[in-house]
Formats: structure tokens, sequence, C-alpha cells
């Protein structure tokens, strides 16, 4: 563990740091619905950030990665294996993770969502229709949102339509947060890689697949879809799994990962 610790010092000081100040700055600023409504200059901003965070952007960025490690080896059949192994790893590993969190944890938890709240009410409130929208199937309560929002447009003109429809799309339970889990997995995981793979004049590279984590991480509670809880606990469950992955040499293998010469002076 010391000479682990010792050859990836700089990243996982730097992904433990990012996740401290991302837990700060999300307890301690007005961030909960920072960026939801049309008037407001960052709702595009945030909700772009959290779309790279999701079923799409995620792959996307799994698949870069995949490139990234695949172009390191030489010849077209060590390329085209290393590509395959980092590929079916990302895709287990990102893909068991929500699964796990979707179908398991969250109906275990059973936390409302912020936005769900917001359009209807607080949990055990008087006149509140969260009492029985969450005994629906996923599909029925897309639907019974959509028609609720169809019913009532005067109430929420103010609020940017893309939001509107990630609330109706997000109809899930909250806690812990997918987004925020697996843009610090892959975050992390990429920064860690990439620690052994730079040279030391080019780590300050590493602060950019964390402060992407970081931002989808804040974009989640800007947009109200997730609490600050949903986003601490999610993404630090993703940065705990990548560091076991570092610190158990899977991560060596399935990326093929070489210590820079320059690391061990």
């Amino acid at each position: 563990m010391r000479k682990h610790y010792g050859q990836n010092k700089f990243a996982l000081l730097l992904t433990g740091g990012s996740w401290l100040l991302m837990v700060l700055v999300v307890w301690l600023l007005p961030v909960s619905f920072s960026g939801y409504l049309q008037e407001d200059w960052d709702t595009l901003f945030w909700y772009a950030l959290s779309q790279t965070g999701g079923v799409y952007g995620t792959p996307v960025l799994g698949v870069l990665l995949c490139i990234l490690v695949a172009r390191r080896q030489k010849g077209l059949k060590l390329r085209v294996q290393s590509f395959t192994v980092a590929f079916l790893f990302l895709l287990l590993t990102l893909g068991s993770m929500a699964m796990l969190n979707e179908y398991v944890i969250k109906p275990l938890a059973q936390v409302p969502r912020p936005s769900h709240q917001f359009l209807l009410g607080s949990k055990g409130q008087e006149a509140s229709l969260l009492d029985t929208f969450y005994l629906q199937d996923a599909a029925s309560r897309r639907a019974y949102l959509a028609e609720f929002l169809k019913k009532n447009p005067e109430k929420y003109t103010q609020i940017s339509p893309l939001v509107l429809d990630h609330w109706v799309s997000e109809a899930g339970y909250s806690f812990p947060s997918g987004h925020s889990q697996n843009a610090f997995l892959l975050g992390s995981l990429l920064t860690m890689w990439l620690g052994l793979q730079l040279p030391r004049k080019r780590r300050p590279w590493l602060v950019l697949p964390v402060l992407w984590a970081v931002l989808v991480c804040l974009s989640r509670v800007a947009l109200g879809v997730h609490s600050e809880l949903d986003v601490s606990l999610g993404s630090g469950v993703g940065m705990l799994l990548a560091y076991l992955f570092s610190l158990s040499g899977i991560l060596r293998k399935a990326f093929r990962e070489t210590t820079h010469p320059q690391d061990l002076s």
C-alpha cells in the first residue's frame, strides 16, 4: 500500500482533495436549484454538464478513454486487444454499478427526488401527491409527471423546458446519485491511470478529469434532481471504487499501464 501511495501520490491527493472541495461547495454554498429557471444564465451550462455524466455522455467518454489506452500500445493487434480489455472493464464496472444503484440501492433507500418534491409536495404533507407517486412503475411515473405538467402549465412557465423534460425523465428515487457515482469513478480512474503515464511536468492535466467529475456533481444539485447528500455519497463511492481498482492492480491490468520512469526517481 505504501508503494502504491508513493507512485500515485499526486493523483490520489488530487482526487481526494477534489471530492472534499466538491462536498464543501455543495453543502456550504447555495447550489441547490440554482440553475433551473429560463432566466438563469447558467441553466444551459448545468444541463449540458449533467448530460455528459449520464447514459449518453459517460459511454462516449469511456470509449475515448479506451482509445487513449489503446494508442499507447505498439501494433494493431495489441491496440485492438488493449481497447477491448479496457472497454469490457469499463462496461462491466460502470454498467453493474449503475444497475445495482438503480434497481437495488435506490428502491431500498426510497428517498424522493428534490424535483419531485418541488412539483408534488414533500412526502407526508397535506395534499402531497408523492405518497402515491412512487407506488407506480417508472414508465407510469414519467407519464404521470408529463400529464401533471401539461395540466398546470401556468405554474411552471419560468422553469426551463429542458429542465422540465429532465425532471420527467428522471422518474426514479434520488439516493444516491448515479451520475455522481459514475462521474467520480470514471474521472478518478482516468486520473490515477494518467498519473502513472505522464511525466511530472504534464501532471497539471490530471486536474481535468476530476474537475469534470466535480462539475457533474454540482450540476445534479443545481438542476434540482439530487440533494447534497445524494451527490456526496454517490461520488464518494465512485472515488473509493476507483482507488480499490488501482490498489488491487486491476486498473493496471485492464488499462495495461506502465509507470513512467520519472515517477520512480
